[in-house]
């Protein structure tokens, strides 16, 4: 248990962000959850001009380093010709199963957390473009 400094209310432990950083990372804060996310929309509302571009600057580095990676990731042979191409002929194919939740191009741009698309990658082929279209062909004649 522990008091939060700012409302005075005594909470449980896991309604108190711990520190990532610093001397006293790993320590909790001394506000709690619930008046820190009063405090941080207060601030965003009160510095909403300084605060978007800062967030756009954020958002196109994540949205690089996701797009980076799938890059990377499809720096590989094809699957099923083995043929080595260019990342923009290659294709993320899932395989059969059913547990695709998403295109790994809309989550990137749906902002999903690059943990999310390794999994979802990892439910998925690579496979150039022409093999990807004659799976997809073989597996609508079933």
């Amino acid at each position: 248990m522990k008091i939060c400094s700012k409302c005075k209310k005594k909470k449980v432990l896991f309604q108190f962000y711990k520190r990532k950083t610093g001397l006293r990372a790993g320590k909790y804060y001394e506000k709690c959850k619930s008046c820190m996310k009063v405090r941080g929309r207060k601030y965003y509302t009160e510095n909403r001009d300084r605060q978007l571009p800062l967030a756009n600057i954020r958002r196109r580095r994540y949205y690089r380093e996701k797009r980076d990676f799938i890059i990377n990731a499809k720096n590989r042979p094809c699957a099923d010709c083995g043929n080595k191409l260019p990342s923009y002929v290659m294709d993320f194919d899932h395989r059969d199963g059913g547990d695709k939740i998403v295109d790994i191009a809309r989550a990137v741009t749906a902002n999903w957390s690059l943990n999310k698309i390794k999994a979802e990658i990892e439910k998925c082929d690579i496979v150039c473009a022409n093999c990807h279209r004659m799976r997809t062909y073989e597996y609508m004649l079933r």
